[in-house]
């Protein structure tokens, strides 16, 4: 079982802030793969055992109409658990285009 975290946040600071946060899913869950806008994380968490991999997604959040690419996106990583960590109805739909089995995000209002 293949699970993910998507951190929505450009800065290095906001997702360090919600690694404690992939810790404990990844205690649950297994190792987890990070998918993050930070371009930096992936040098920072290279020695994480609980990481398993940190995606960088640099398109495919922009716009409304950038569902359907990223459903692709996270269709190519055979994801079944997914964690979003933002209020978005656009990756909440994008997760569920790419048949992702469990969703888990914040409320939207």
């Amino acid at each position: 079982m293949k699970t993910a975290v998507l951190l929505s946040y450009k800065g290095l600071g906001s997702n360090l802030l919600h690694l404690s946060y992939c810790h404990q899913i990844a205690k649950k869950y297994g190792p987890v793969t990070i998918i993050t806008l930070c371009e930096n994380l992936n040098q920072v968490l290279t020695k994480d055992p609980q990481i398993k991999e940190v995606v960088y997604l640099n398109k495919y959040f922009k716009k409304f109409t950038d569902i359907f690419n990223l459903s692709n996106f996270l269709a190519e990583l055979n994801i079944d658990n997914i964690f979003i960590f933002y209020p978005s109805i656009r990756f909440f739909v994008a997760s569920k285009l790419a048949k992702i089995k469990y969703i888990k995000c914040y409320p939207f209002f």
